[in-house]
């Protein structure tokens, strides 16, 4: 099911394979074993494609941090971001 809003976009196998490695197939927010690439920020705010602001996630994690996600980018930081994400995370566990 596709869902009207931001803009989809997919990442190159080579590059989804060099983040799983940079990050050891580790969940970046859980810690837990993981495999999907997501970026950070969301391609249709940033509309940039680069290993900084990409990262694995488990799929739990990584369904729980799309749902909220709007089209607007009230972070300044890819650290502020984290911390929202984080702090959501915490929030729904």
């Amino acid at each position: 099911m596709r869902y009207n809003g931001g803009k989809a976009y997919r990442q190159p196998i080579g590059f989804k394979q060099m983040v799983r490695e940079r990050d050891d197939y580790t969940c970046q927010l859980c810690g837990e074993s993981g495999y999907e690439v997501d970026h950070i920020i969301p391609y249709a705010i940033s509309g940039e494609t680069r290993p900084e602001t990409s990262c694995v996630l488990c799929v739990k994690c990584n369904r729980a941090v799309r749902l909220p996600r709007k089209d607007a980018n009230p972070f300044r930081t890819l650290e502020e971001w984290y911390q929202y994400l984080q702090s959501e995370l915490i929030a729904i566990m």
